[in-house]
């Protein structure tokens, strides 16, 4: 049983699981779930209080539009929530239509 186990967590760890990325800003740690969400997303110093009282983080993505990253209950998936409206009052830039 020990060596079944062992196996699973093997099998597991080789199939690409990374550990989560931490990228530090001031005195803040924020969570990163994607190395190139990294290098093209940016926290700001807003944040976004859900109707459950949940506090996120509003970030703006490499096209300067505002999400916030949520965690889905049943399958434990992280994605990103578009806002627009508090984009549009954040950076109006982005949300011009050319």
């Amino acid at each position: 049983m020990k060596k079944l186990i062992i196996a699973a967590m093997m099998l597991t760890l080789s199939m690409g699981t990374t550990a989560q990325n931490v990228v530090k800003q001031g005195n803040t740690f924020t969570a990163v779930f994607n190395k190139k969400a990294a290098a093209k997303d940016s926290v700001t110093a807003y944040q976004y209080v859900d109707s459950k009282g949940e506090v996120y983080k509003v970030m703006l993505s490499s096209t300067g539009k505002a999400f916030i990253w949520k965690t889905s209950k049943k399958a434990g998936k992280a994605y990103k929530q578009y806002l627009p409206e508090i984009g549009k009052q954040i950076n109006p830039k982005a949300y011009i239509k050319k």
